[in-house]
C-alpha cells in the first residue's frame, strides 16, 4: 500500500473510532465522599505522599490486599486497580504527580487530561468521578475547580478518554464548599460552546473537532499564575471560616483577584515554600490577626520584609499582640461590616 493509501486508511480508522465514542459527556458536581461514591472508576492523585482522600483510599485498599507500594507512583505514572470492595467504585485510578507544594492550577488541569488518557483503553467505564484539588493547600477554590473541569472538557472534546464515558462527577465532601463551587462551575460551563445546561446542575458536553471554551474555563490552569491574586493569612479555625468565605473572599473576587489561603494544618516544607512564593507575588496580603495565631504574624512579617502591600484585620483590638497604630488595621464587629470595609480598601488600591 502506498503512502497515500496508508493516510486514507488511518483517517478512516480515526473516523470509525470517533463514531464509536460516546458523543456527549454529562458533567455534574455532587456532595459526597469519593471513597464511598458509586461510579465505574474514581480518580486519585499521589503527590509523593498520602494526603486526604488518596490516603484514605490507599489505606482501605491495603486492607483489601492492594500493596501500598503499587500506589506510590512517580510523577506521570498511572495505575488502575480493582478496589476489591474496599471502595464503593469498582476501580480506582491513581496518578503520580509532583509534590503538593508544586501542584498548582496548571498541574490540576494536566492531571484531568492525563487521567482521561490513562483510562482510554479500558472498557466498561461509563461513569468516572474525581474530587476537587487545591483549596486546602492554598489555591483559589473557584480557579481550582475550573482548571480541573477545563482539563476534563478539553480532553473529552478532543476525543480522549474511554469510548463508553458518558458521565463525570466532581465530588466535594464539604457541603458549603460544594455550594460555592457550583457557582464557578456554572459560570465556566454554561457559556462554553458545545455545552448544554440540563436540570439539577448537570452540563452536557458535546465532542467537537475543535475546542473553544469560555474564558473562565479556558484560562483556568493555563494562565492562572499570571492573574493578580490576594494572599490571605489567617488562623485555620472553624469560627473564622465564614469570615474568610463571606467577609474576605467576596471583596477579593469583586476586585478581580484570585483569593488564596493555605490550610495551616498542612504546613510542611513544600507548603511553606508555596506561601513564600505567593506572598512575594501577591498584589495584596490580607492578614486576620484574630486569635493571635503565630503563623499569621510570621506571614505578616515576611510580607513586610518583601515590601508587599498588607491589610490587617482583627475582630477585637484586645487580640492584637503589638501596637498597630502606625499600620492600617480594619477592626470589624461582624462579617457584613468586614465585607464593606475591605471592599473600600481594595477599591483604593486600584
Amino acid at each position: 500500500m502506498g503512502r497515500r493509501g496508508r493516510r486514507v486508511g488511518n483517517s478512516r480508522r480515526k473516523a470509525l473510532q470517533w463514531d464509536a465514542m460516546a458523543q456527549f459527556l454529562d458533567v455534574a458536581l455532587k456532595v459526597g465522599d469519593l471513597t464511598e461514591f458509586t461510579a465505574d472508576a474514581v480518580l486519585f492523585k499521589y503527590a509523593q505522599s498520602l494526603y486526604g482522600a488518596t490516603g484514605q483510599a490507599a489505606r482501605r485498599l491495603e486492607q483489601a490486599g492492594v500493596p501500598l507500594a503499587q500506589l506510590e507512583l512517580a510523577p506521570g505514572a498511572t495505575r488502575l486497580v480493582e478496589t476489591r470492595g474496599a471502595l464503593t467504585a469498582r476501580r480506582a485510578l491513581f496518578v503520580g504527580t509532583v509534590r503538593l507544594g508544586e501542584f498548582g492550577y496548571h498541574e490540576i488541569r494536566q492531571f484531568a487530561v492525563r487521567a482521561l488518557a490513562a483510562l482510554e483503553n479500558h472498557s466498561g467505564l461509563a461513569h468516572v468521578a474525581g474530587t476537587v484539588h487545591g483549596p486546602n493547600y492554598g489555591l483559589d477554590e473557584d480557579e481550582a475547580v475550573l482548571a480541573f473541569v477545563g482539563g476534563l472538557v478539553e480532553a473529552f472534546q478532543r476525543g480522549s478518554g474511554p469510548q463508553s464515558l458518558a458521565r463525570f462527577t466532581v465530588v466535594e465532601r464539604n457541603a458549603s464548599r460544594a455550594q460555592r463551587l457550583a457557582k464557578a462551575f456554572a459560570r465556566g460551563l454554561s457559556a462554553t460552546p458545545g455545552v448544554e445546561t440540563l436540570p439539577e446542575g448537570v452540563f452536557r458536553v458535546r465532542r467537537m473537532s475543535s475546542v473553544t471554551q469560555a474564558p473562565p474555563l479556558a484560562t483556568a490552569g493555563t494562565v492562572s499564575m499570571a492573574k493578580p491574586h490576594a494572599f490571605v493569612a489567617m488562623p485555620f479555625a472553624p469560627e473564622l471560616e465564614d469570615t474568610y468565605h463571606y467577609g474576605i473572599q467576596g471583596p477579593v473576587k469583586a476586585a478581580r483577584m484570585l483569593c488564596e489561603r493555605v490550610d495551616q494544618e498542612l504546613f510542611d516544607g513544600p507548603i511553606i515554600q508555596r506561601i513564600r512564593e505567593r506572598i512575594e507575588t501577591a498584589k495584596v496580603v490580607i492578614a486576620d490577626l484574630s486569635l493571635a495565631n503565630p503563623n499569621v504574624y510570621l506571614e505578616v512579617g515576611y510580607a513586610w520584609g518583601r515590601g508587599r502591600p498588607t491589610l490587617l484585620l482583627v475582630r477585637d483590638v484586645k487580640e492584637l499582640r503589638f501596637d498597630v497604630a502606625s499600620y492600617r488595621c480594619i477592626v470589624y464587629r461582624n462579617i457584613r461590616e468586614l465585607e464593606q470595609s475591605l471592599t473600600k480598601e481594595l477599591q483604593r488600591m486600584d
